[in-house]
């Protein structure tokens, strides 16, 4: 993803942002429907760090797919297959790419009666593969801390801008020289979801 793109695709998270906070007032009580399926699209911070390296931040293009069934009107819980990708995978060159993603589960809560705000927490699985020379593959644990603002679009579908944070671990490498060990992952990032709910109302 250029950097080009990457400003576009920030600038258009700030201005869903700033709608969401001039449109609140005009928010109602939305008709609770049970199942929601939501597709995320956005910009991570990520930083991959070990035991015996530090790191930085560096820009990754972030992706997602979210969905599960809600628990009223003040609860959803659900899966969330999340991404981010450091560098593009080529099926013609199989030395080159490199992300992070995590299958989680999460729990959002809505504070606030008849503000669609939530915020969500979730635990679950990191993946990390890499295909550089010298790269290793690893798995560990994940968590995920983070709030949205779900602005409605129609009776089904809603538009949210969502900040989270997300870190866990990657794995060991002993096998090569030095050994890699206490590997991690944190980020931070910007995204815009498409959230459809369905099923009976109720």
């Amino acid at each position: 993803m250029g950097q080009p793109l990457r400003r576009l695709v920030i600038l258009l998270v700030g201005l869903i942002l700033l709608s969401a906070v001039t449109y609140a007032q005009g928010q109602q009580e939305l008709t609770v429907r049970p199942w929601w399926v939501g597709f995320e699209l956005g910009d991570g911070q990520i930083k991959l760090t070990s035991d015996r390296l530090g790191g930085t931040r560096n820009p990754a293009f972030a992706l997602g797919f979210v969905g599960g069934h809600g628990l009223g009107n003040r609860a959803r819980l659900g899966l969330e297959v999340n991404g981010w990708l450091l560098q593009s995978f080529n099926t013609s060159n199989p030395a080159v790419g490199e992300s992070v993603s995590s299958v989680l589960g999460i729990i959002d809560a809505f504070p606030i009666r008849k503000t669609p705000i939530f915020l969500r927490a979730g635990a679950g699985l990191a993946l990390y593969q890499n295909n550089r020379p010298g790269g290793s593959n690893g798995s560990g644990g994940s968590w995920t801390a983070g709030a949205g603002y779900e602005i409605s679009l129609t009776k089904n579908f809603g538009l949210a801008p969502v900040v989270d944070y997300a870190a866990g671990s990657l794995g060991d490498v002993r096998n090569v020289i030095p050994a890699q060990t206490g590997r991690r992952y944190s980020v931070v990032e910007f995204k815009a979801a498409i959230i459809w709910h369905f099923g009976k109302p109720k």
